[in-house]
């Protein structure tokens, strides 16, 4: 039976038969074959016969006529070796198995002499395979890149600390890595250290500062009363306050220049990607302590050996580690060779969720002049056990056929199928690999 479905996604073929089974007799109720009874029936004919002509053989004998008793005897002898055969005959075919059946053929996938392979309909429904007609299409071809998955330099920023000291965590501690952070929200706490010959500066400097502190407290008190009275100017004790709120405030710059925390922020919005801090811990001055990236802005950074003309590519995509594509936008490329080859930047307009900062990934730029051919996915095309490039095609409902094919690269997710195959033909383009290990 063949039912033939014929739908919007795509048409396939069912293919099935359908075997009545015999049903099988109950114990009781055998009988025997027609023959058996048959054979019974003669090989007691011939005992009769034997037994008859036994008896003529010994009424002749008594008559003296020994030419009839010997007749007799000879047609006697004969009938017993009858009954004897069809005996031996009759315990022979009873006895006899019945023929067994022949085994059907079986429905298991499996690689065929002339190199093609057989699956039946259920095999291709638990392997998913699907399969697509060939198209021609015009389209410009690829060159492939090898590039790194890079933070957006305008919205990543990295946390250094400018003195050095010991790390002090803050009221929720140290961030940690993963965490979302906010522009200006605080890190941690560095409390500088500081030699003792600057300590000893520094305590001097704050002794002097308060020596005049205090012989300026000491003439305003005096001064106080008289400006009251009237007898000194009111400015004089006016000029002599401002003099000791700027002492104490050069006592409080001096006292905290180097002696206070330095506080270390967030400078943009993001997660933090490193965080190479721990309680205590002594670092030195532009140690790289936080890195925070935004994960929603994201670029490519490609090394390009050969001149592909980037000034205005057709279009950039690259691979996902679950096989989504990914669309790019060109950012530049540079002037400067690094490691004999140019760097080229892209953009990810929208990053997919599971993307990371330092993941390769292969870039496909489409330039040059367009060529024409069947487009396929780049699933369709898998290597042969002879490391050529194959496609499968769908013959029959149950028969696919290797084909060596040679392919030009379109896109992440995409091939031209410049020589191998003919246009309309039926390509496997899901469950490719899977129908390539069947052996």
């Amino acid at each position: 039976m063949i039912f033939s479905i014929n739908a919007s996604r795509g048409n396939d073929l069912l293919v099935d038969s359908f075997i009545p089974r015999a049903e099988a007799r109950p114990a009781e109720q055998k009988h025997e074959p027609g023959w058996l009874l048959s054979t019974r029936a003669a090989i007691a004919a011939s005992v009769l016969a034997a037994l008859g002509f036994g008896g003529l053989f010994a009424y002749w004998k008594r008559r003296g006529r020994f030419m009839a008793a010997s007749m007799s005897a000879v047609l006697a002898g004969a009938f017993v070796i009858l009954a004897s055969v069809m005996f031996g005959e009759g315990r022979t075919s009873a006895t006899q198995p019945n023929p067994p059946d022949v085994p059907a053929l079986s429905d298991a996938p499996r690689r065929l002499q002339d190199g093609t392979v057989f699956a039946a309909k259920p095999t291709q429904r638990l392997l998913e395979v699907r399969t697509a007609a060939a198209e021609p299409q015009t389209i410009h071809p690829a060159v492939t890149l090898i590039g790194r998955v890079m933070a957006d330099p305008n919205r990543s920023s990295i946390v250094q600390s400018i003195y050095g000291g010991r790390v002090v965590p803050g009221d929720d501690g140290i961030p940690r890595i993963g965490q979302t952070v906010r522009k200006g929200d605080l890190l941690i706490r560095i409390e500088p250290h500081l030699p003792i010959a600057d300590r000893t500066t520094i305590l001097e400097k704050v002794g002097e500062i308060e020596q005049l502190m205090a012989i300026t407290d000491n003439k305003l008190r005096r001064l106080r009363p008289l400006a009251e009275r009237g007898a000194v100017p009111q400015g004089q004790v006016n000029d002599l306050e401002s003099e000791l709120e700027g002492l104490r405030a050069r006592r409080e710059t001096v006292r905290n220049s180097r002696t206070g925390f330095e506080e270390l922020r967030a400078s943009t919005d993001g997660i933090i990607t490193a965080a190479k801090v721990a309680p205590g811990q002594v670092i030195q001055p532009q140690d790289v302590l936080f890195q925070i990236a935004d994960p929603s802005s994201l670029w490519v950074e490609a090394l390009a050996y050969d001149e592909i003309g980037l000034k205005q590519p057709e279009a950039a995509t690259a691979m996902a580690p679950n096989g989504q594509q990914i669309a790019l936008s060109l950012v530049g490329t540079s002037r400067a060779l690094r490691q004999h080859a140019s760097v080229v930047q892209f953009a990810i307009p929208e990053p997919p969720a599971g993307l990371n900062i330092g993941q390769p990934l292969n870039v496909m730029v489409q330039t040059g002049a367009p060529v024409s051919g069947l487009v396929v996915p780049r699933n369709a095309v898998v290597r042969s056990g002879n490391g050529e490039n194959i496609v499968w095609l769908h013959t029959e409902p149950e028969r696919f056929e290797p084909r060596p094919v040679r392919v030009v690269q379109v896109d992440a997710a995409r091939v031209i199928v410049a020589a191998g195959i003919s246009e309309g033909e039926d390509v496997v383009v899901r469950g490719t690999d899977l129908i390539n290990q069947i052996r």
